[in-house]
This record gives structure tokens, sequence and C-alpha cells, in this order.
């Protein structure tokens, strides 16, 4: 799946505000519903929250994936944003998170929403990747950054 396709400019969010899971998910859901991607930020972040309860979304390395399926949505859609501090995410390695790949999907979508995920699961499996997006800071420099190493689709997805 190549991720650029499913992001834009108006959803690179640099410096998110927040100091725990819940502020930057809120803050997640806000700047999305201000990009015009849903109605509600208040029902995004719900959504959001409530899939975080089932499990955390850090993946480890300083990132996190949080994800939600929608009803409202036609196709994947994808925000990437950052912290300047680091956040306690419930990260499987322990450490801090400070980078977010949030993935909303149609819930009619579901291989969609999958494929998404192990994209960017792959794409991420190279650390330095981590790190150059960290050092960026204007939403042009992420895109290419995403689009220069972009992720070819496994044959047969």
């Amino acid at each position: 799946m190549r991720l650029a396709a499913h992001t834009r400019r108006d959803l690179v969010f640099p410096s998110l505000p927040g100091f725990d899971d819940s502020t930057v998910l809120r803050a997640l859901a806000r700047r999305i519903a201000l990009a015009g991607v849903v109605d509600d930020a208040n029902s995004l972040y719900d959504a959001l929250w409530e899939r975080e309860q089932l499990g955390s979304t850090g993946l480890g390395h300083g990132v996190a994936v949080p994800h939600c399926k929608l009803k409202k949505l036609e196709s994947v859609v994808l925000a990437i944003g950052w912290t300047e501090q680091e956040i306690d995410f419930g990260a499987l390695d322990g450490r801090p998170t400070r980078l977010f790949f949030t993935v909303l999907s149609p819930v009619s979508q579901p291989a969609a929403h999958l494929r998404c995920l192990a994209s960017i699961s792959r794409w991420l499996s190279e650390p330095a990747r981590v790190e150059r997006l960290l050092r960026l800071d204007r939403a042009d420099d992420i895109l290419l950054e995403l689009e220069s190493a972009e992720d070819p689709e496994p044959a047969g997805a």
C-alpha cells in the first residue's frame, strides 16, 4: 500500500500538544476534524480512545499507530503527527513515543485497514526513517520522506 497516497499536507501535524496518551489523541482528533476528514472531533477521539483501551498502539522505537474504523469514511486516511516531548504511550518496548501515524478506515474495508497498518509497520522497520521524520518540521518535507522510501505492496496483496 502506498502510504503517501492516503495522506495530504493538511494531515501532517508538527508539534502536537500533549503530555499523555489521552491529550495526544484529543489533539490528533481535533486537527483531523479541522482538516475536514470527520465532522466531529469528539466522536473521533472516542473511537481512537476506545481502540487504545483494547491495547496500546505504541509499536516501539518512539512510534505509535492509533487507529480506528469509521462508518462515514470512503477510503483509508493517514495522518502523521509528532510531539516535542516524549509521551508514555504504553509502547511494547517501554520507550516513550513522539511519532504518531493515525489510521482511519471505513468500516466496510477491513482488508484495506489491515494493509495500511502492515505497510506502516514495514515502512518503520528501518529505525533511521523515524529519526529522519523527527528532524523534519515542514509538512512537504514529511510527505517527500514518506514517498522517497515508499513501501511497495507485497505480491498477492
